[in-house]
């Protein structure tokens, strides 16, 4: 599985080369982890009903096609999305979106062992508070998008939205929890998490 670093990018722009790169995948086409971050914006996902999005946020509003409600990406949160062939590693769909999310949450449960993997409302929390979020892509030739991990950024602007669609929900970030993880070093501890999960099948 190849790791590659695209720095700040823009949210339209890596959605198009999430697709193409998904259409254009062959048979021998090798696995990518995509790690990078992205510049202020929402986006929702086909779960979201789109009457509920709020008026007049602050940032641009993007519908893309992966699963999940609306959420935030900014600056200072880590962005990890997965583009495997797991029909090629005889993976299921379901198999496939629990090792993932397994893998984020023991790379994360190192820095706090309060944090809890919600299956019902799709991301880590701690207590009621959202350190990270899911939302995958599934389809005939591979997986595409991944998860978005709060490490420090603006928490101000998810309280423009309904987290999970639960109004109790706040965001938090691991700065906040007192963790001041390097970005670069976080990146890593995610990426050997994966390899770990996935095993011989990446």
């Amino acid at each position: 599985m190849v790791l590659k670093d695209f720095g700040l990018m823009d949210y339209e722009k890596t959605n198009l080369m999430m697709q193409s790169f998904n259409d254009n995948r062959g048979k021998d086409t090798e696995d990518e982890i995509w790690i990078l971050e992205h510049e202020p914006v929402y986006t929702y996902g086909i779960s979201t009903d789109a009457l509920s999005i709020p008026h007049h946020l602050p940032y641009p509003i993007i519908k893309t096609d992966r699963g999940g409600e609306i959420t935030y990406h900014g600056p200072g949160q880590l962005v990890v999305y997965i583009l495997m062939d797991f029909h090629r590693a005889l993976i299921k769909p379901k198999e496939f979106i629990g090792k993932f999310q397994t893998s984020i949450y023991k790379a994360l449960s190192t820095y706090s062992q309060d944090l809890v993997l919600n299956q019902e409302e799709t991301g880590i929390f701690y207590k009621h508070q959202k350190i990270a979020s899911f939302g995958l892509k599934m389809t005939k030739k591979g997986s595409y998008h991944g998860a978005a991990i709060n490490r420090n950024m603006n928490l101000d602007a998810w309280k423009e939205i309904v987290i999970c669609g639960n109004p109790d929900h706040q965001a938090t970030d691991l700065f906040s929890l007192g963790v001041n993880v390097d970005r670069d070093k976080l990146a890593n501890e995610m990426m050997r998490s994966i390899r770990l999960e996935f095993g011989e099948d990446i």
